[in-house]
């Protein structure tokens, strides 16, 4: 056990069992993209619904884990790179050489998983990181300035792609190939599928949603670097200022989560709702966040060892759980047809891989310190730095 309490010194514990709170949880969203058609993703109405369990899920799931999962993971980014960067400065002369030469190489990671699967975060993150590296002596009322004026980009950014979705009199451009291919489960480019006749045009307008999620992705890591440098995500505050910003952000997070599903499912999932709804579920995320953040840490706290410490043990492993995670998913329920299971079928599956990364994980860093991948990135991280 003396490894176990070396451990604790060394690391900041609340940060893992967040952490791997997080890994956890976005398996619930990331399995919809494993086991069922891409357009159950955007429109859960068209596959993996076949009771009111179903609905239960998809509600469930959408209230308390979309964006809010990838929310607190991206908040945990940002506050990797700092304490990466303050550890560094004790080691080399050169601490954001090395702090850029280690996200080239979790961005050569992230193409590599992005081959297996698209949905992959790490090379995003990775080229976010690079940005990241210039904030860590940023003072608190400019990253609090930063966090807002990203995401207010993202928000920008997203309006317009939705809004090219729309021709002048409202209707949604390609509504007939839309119900089409939902219908028949297919896939097209985004420039076939909204402008059949300027395909090129078309990936461009796609590609809008992608670069407003990685503005928000880093509004999300600024915001994390802020409550740490607060010194709240590291649970150095008292119990009863963890209970209030729960109680604050889930009040102003749960009902704006909750009025994005009801408009979408109150419709049918209407795509002319679907922004609105979005913009709710995105101002939701860091309200919700900072709940989780609240009520996270009082269960660490509070929890005892032997339960707390196998989710830390999730949080320190959170590089190879998210990759194994991707290959349990395209492996296993990737081989069936992507029809084949509801919701709550699927979500039987996070269960047992949840039970898995749960087990596995404290066993390996109590035998090895590190998971294979961390091993692997941090071998790579200091092969070719001089110390």
């Amino acid at each position: 056990m003396e490894k176990e309490n070396n451990f604790a010194r060394t690391r900041i514990t609340n940060l893992d069992f967040i952490r791997g709170f997080a890994l956890l949880g976005i398996l619930v969203i990331n399995i919809i993209a494993f086991g069922l058609p891409l357009t159950a993703t955007t429109n859960p109405s068209t596959f993996g619904i076949e009771n009111t369990l179903d609905w239960m899920v998809l509600i469930i799931s959408s209230v308390f884990f979309e964006f809010k999962m990838m929310g607190l993971f991206s908040m945990l980014f940002g506050v990797g790179i700092i304490i990466f960067l303050e550890n560094a400065e004790k080691k080399t002369s050169k601490p954001k050489t090395l702090a850029i030469w280690r996200n080239f190489i979790l961005l050569c990671f992230g193409l590599i998983h992005m081959s297996i699967w698209i949905g992959d975060v790490l090379a995003p993150y990775a080229i976010c990181a690079f940005l990241l590296i210039i904030f860590p002596d940023v003072k608190k009322p400019i990253l609090i300035f930063l966090a807002i004026v990203f995401l207010m980009i993202a928000f920008i950014v997203i309006t317009n792609y939705f809004s090219s979705l729309y021709d002048t009199n409202g209707n949604l451009i390609s509504d007939e190939e839309w119900i089409l291919l939902a219908s028949e489960g297919g896939e097209l480019s985004y420039g076939k599928f909204w402008f059949p006749d300027s395909e090129s045009f078309g990936n461009l307008v796609g590609m809008w949603w992608y670069i407003g999620a990685f503005f928000r992705a880093i509004s999300l890591m600024l915001f994390g670097i802020l409550l740490y440098k607060l010194n709240i995500i590291q649970g150095k505050k008292n119990i009863v200022f963890y209970k209030k910003i729960a109680v604050y952000g889930f009040s102003v997070g749960l009902p704006l989560s909750i009025y994005s599903i009801y408009l979408l499912v109150s419709t049918d999932y209407d795509p002319s709702v679907l922004f609105i709804s979005n913009i709710f579920n995105t101002l939701s995320v860091i309200p919700m966040v900072l709940g989780y953040t609240g009520v996270l840490t009082i269960l660490n706290l509070k929890l005892r060892d032997s339960i707390s410490t196998r989710l830390q043990a999730c949080g320190k492993l959170a590089f190879t759980n998210y990759i194994t995670q991707t290959l349990f998913g395209v492996f296993f329920i990737g081989a069936f047809r992507l029809d084949t299971f509801s919701r709550s079928e699927l979500i039987i599956f996070v269960f047992l891989v949840w039970i898995i990364q749960i087990a596995w994980s404290k066993p390996i860093l109590e035998k090895f310190n590190y998971g294979p991948l961390e091993w692997v990135w941090r071998k790579l991280t200091y092969r070719f730095i001089k110390i």
